[in-house]
This record gives structure tokens, sequence and C-alpha cells, in this order.
């Protein structure tokens, strides 16, 4: 029986929010909150809405915030700020589609925005986009080159649509600015097994390295050596990876390995 790789991706999307985005606690929040109504009933203007809805939003008061913002928005349309932050909230929404409108209404605005090309990269691979998504991190990275997440990311969509040579690349860029990405390595040693890249290898046992208690990494080498028909002690790394929780390791266990 042949096995198809375990596809591991760790490094999953990222999103960036807004610069003006900093920690705080819920009582200053509500402090500031209040002061804000005071404002808004004397001041009705968008920069007030759009504090509150700031505010609003740190305080998981959505769906105030969504209020407050479509104000800001109403009373000026042309404020990229505000279709940044209501584009954030809609992906803790997970209202992609509106996500997505709000960070082009961004891009439209200011062409030059690698966050809003990298947030809409976001959207657009939850609903599938993929292509999308890759046209976007590729914006991203042209506008700022050292967007490590950016190439990950890239990388982690073009080894989903099979285009392993493309994500390679990507990877190699990645463990270029962070020789220590277990993702990174764990993700490239797949491509480069599915293009039967001799050193494949390498990059499987650098991921050991890096992080020697993953269990999925030993899982992934383990099955590397399984469907290449290659020597190696993969009782072993099955093993390691089912005293580490990965339980579908012990089916191969008993499949393969005396036990």
């Amino acid at each position: 029986m042949k096995i198809s790789f375990y596809l591991f991706i760790l490094c999953s999307y990222f999103t960036s929010y807004s610069q003006e985005y900093f920690e705080t606690d819920k009582v200053q929040n509500d402090k500031v909150i209040e002061d804000l109504n005071s404002s808004i009933a004397t001041d009705p203007s968008s920069e007030n809405y759009y504090y509150r809805g700031y505010y609003n939003f740190l305080n998981d008061n959505l769906v105030d915030a969504i209020y407050d913002y479509d104000k800001a928005v109403s009373l000026n349309p042309n404020d990229f700020n505000i279709y940044f932050s209501r584009g954030n909230l809609f992906l803790k929404l997970k209202e992609y589609q509106n996500a997505i409108d709000d960070f082009s209404k961004c891009i439209a605005l200011d062409g030059n925005s690698q966050k809003a090309y990298f947030n809409r990269a976001f959207a657009n691979r939850k609903i599938f986009n993929r292509t999308g998504a890759i046209e976007d991190y590729s914006k991203s990275i042209a506008l700022k080159p050292d967007n490590v997440a950016a190439y990950q990311n890239r990388g982690l969509l073009r080894k989903e649509l099979n285009l392993h040579k493309e994500a390679i690349a990507d990877f190699d860029q990645v463990i270029r600015v962070d020789p220590k990405s277990v993702d990174a390595f764990q993700n490239r040693a797949v491509s480069k097994a599915m293009i039967h890249a001799k050193d494949a290898l390498l990059d499987f046992d650098a991921a050991v390295n890096l992080a020697p208690e993953n269990a999925e990494t030993y899982f992934n080498r383990a099955l590397y050596f399984i469907n290449f028909k290659i020597k190696g002690n993969y009782c072993s790394d099955l093993k390691k990876a089912f005293n580490f929780g990965y339980l579908p390791a012990q089916e191969l266990i008993i499949e393969y390995c005396k036990i």
C-alpha cells in the first residue's frame, strides 16, 4: 500500500494588525470608551467614531465596533485606517468576503500597502481563492522583500497546488532569514520529496534536529522512508511520533514494524 505524505503545515497563515494596535487592559479601555461617548455627543466626527470602534474592538464589543466603523466610513469614505481596521474586525468575525472588500478599498486608496495585500491574501485563502492569495502575497513581497511570513504562506499555498519547485524557492527564502524555522525545513522537505529531490532527507533531518519532540516531523520522515523505499529506521521514527502524541502513527507501526 502506498501512503501519501501527511502534509503537515504548522505555520499556517498570519494576520497583521493595524499599526495603532497596542496592548492595554479592559478597565483602561472602558474608561477611554466612556470619554469617547462624551466626545461623540458633542463632536460626532469620523475620527471619534473610528477610535471608539477601535477600543470596542479591543474590548471584544464587536457589534458596537462594526457600528462605529460603519459610521466612521459614512462620514469619511476615503480613510485608509478605517477600512483596514474594519477589515481586521471582519477577519476576526470570519466574514472573509467583507474583509476582502475592505482591504481592496485600502489598496485602491494606497497601492503600496503591503499589509493590506498580506491581509487580503489571508482572507482569499480562507475562501479557497488560492490563486488570488498567491498574487496578493507576491504583491506584499514585492513591497517588503524581507516579509518572511509572506514567503512562508505563499510557499504553503504553492505546495497545496503541487507547485513544488516554486514552493521550495519560497521556503529557501524563509530559511535564509530564519535558519531555525522547523516549519520551513519540514515543508521544504515534503515538496522536495514530492519531486524526488535527493536532498529531501537532509531537510527532514534538520527539522528533527531543530524540534526533537515534534511528533509530526518524525511521522513525515518515516513516510519518506516508506514511500520511497529508502533504508532508514522508520520504525523508530513512527514510535517516537506515537510517543510524542501523534496517534495515527500507531496504524503504521502495526503494519510496518514488529511490535
